[in-house]
């Protein structure tokens, strides 16, 4: 069995929550409990809390679990300070330090001149400093600044530097864990949730490719639980597999424009690794629905998918992402040999298309 790992944001909270106890509590704790996203709890070890000049600097290692993820093994810094006091309760504020990124281009979930720390560790990091200030009665005024020393250099082993993210890399996580699995592990963990959707009497599964776009699907099809399956970046062999499968008469494929561009253009293994998003494609299909050179030129020199499709919702041009919402489709039916309804979700987890 894999063994499972935190996130660089778990790793900045837990950084957060130390420094703050030492600052706050004059004790340096070797450990520390971090709130995870889910409500659930998990206890960090601590390499180092040092206190110096009405200031707190923690260090935390990286554990990735078996995952092979870059940052496995990185020091993540946090240094907490006070800056005053409130009348009330505690207040936090969150800075991006050395080897954290900055975000230079739109399309992300960070705006641009922002440190490319994700609304999900940004949350985590401030309920951690707030766990701390209230376990030693403060109504302290916190500024904490989040760093990794060795960011820059393993940023360049990320797709930081194609994103437009420069001098470090981004702080992410939305579980707050990292659960690695291999390729054979995911593709069986597919089939058995179709096994189980049929052995439930169902015949529609809903593939979605992240949990984002399965709970705008959950909340506009109503199945029951059984009937969602997560496929990740194996969208292709999700609908290999069910092409087989007499009893299965209707597959839903659900998953937001980034993942959508490379279906419609008919790569569906869609890690960034195997395909990237296919810029002149989209510029195609906006040349055929009468969109300006200027728009095409756009389309054509975008960073992200995000970034394409922020602008043709501004532009209007709501028929190019029907467009490729309606390829996924047809690509889809040819693999699956069944009846495809395609949903594409929008980056606000709303409705943008649906192709049935």
């Amino acid at each position: 069995m894999l063994r499972k790992g935190y996130t660089t944001g778990t790793c900045a909270a837990a950084g957060a929550k130390a420094a703050a106890h030492a600052l706050l509590g004059g004790k340096t704790p070797s450990s520390v409990e971090v709130t995870l996203p889910s409500g659930s709890h998990i206890t960090i070890p601590v390499k180092s809390v040092i206190v110096s000049n009405g200031s707190a600097r923690a260090v935390i290692i990286k554990d990735a679990g078996d995952d092979p993820d870059v940052t496995n093994g990185a020091e993540f810094v946090a240094e907490v300070k006070v800056s005053g006091h409130n009348a009330v309760k505690p207040s936090v504020r969150i800075r991006g330090g050395e080897g954290v990124g900055v975000v230079t281009r739109p399309g992300l979930k960070v705006q641009p001149g922002r440190p490319a720390i994700n609304p999900v560790p940004l949350k985590m990091i401030r309920a951690a400093l707030l766990e701390a200030a209230k376990a030693h009665g403060s109504r302290a005024a916190l500024i904490v600044t989040i760093s990794v020393p060795k960011g820059m250099e393993l940023a360049e082993r990320t797709m930081n530097p194609r994103l437009g993210i420069t001098g470090g890399i981004s702080i992410l996580g939305t579980s707050g864990i990292v659960e690695p699995m291999s390729l054979a592990a995911y593709t069986h963990s597919i089939s058995l949730g179709v096994n189980v959707a049929l052995a439930s009497g169902l015949t529609e599964v809903v593939f979605s490719t992240g949990r984002s776009s399965e709970k705008v699907a959950e909340r506009e099809l109503r199945l029951p639980e059984v009937g969602y399956v997560l496929t990740g970046d194996h969208m292709g062999y999700a609908l290999r597999d069910v092409a087989n499968r007499p009893g299965l008469k209707t597959v839903t494929v659900a998953g937001q424009f980034g993942k959508f561009t490379k279906l419609a253009a008919n790569h569906f293994e869609t890690h960034c690794s195997d395909s990237s998003v296919e810029f002149n494609f989209l510029a195609e299909l906006c040349a055929r629905f009468s969109a300006s050179d200027t728009i095409v030129k756009k389309v054509i020199e975008a960073n992200t998918a995000r970034e394409v499709y922020l602008l043709l919702k501004e532009k209007g041009l709501q028929e190019v992402i029907d467009e490729v919402c309606r390829l996924v489709k047809k690509n889809s039916e040819k693999i699956a040999g069944k009846k495809v309804m395609a949903v594409l979700v929008g980056y606000e987890n709303d409705l943008a298309s649906i192709a049935r």
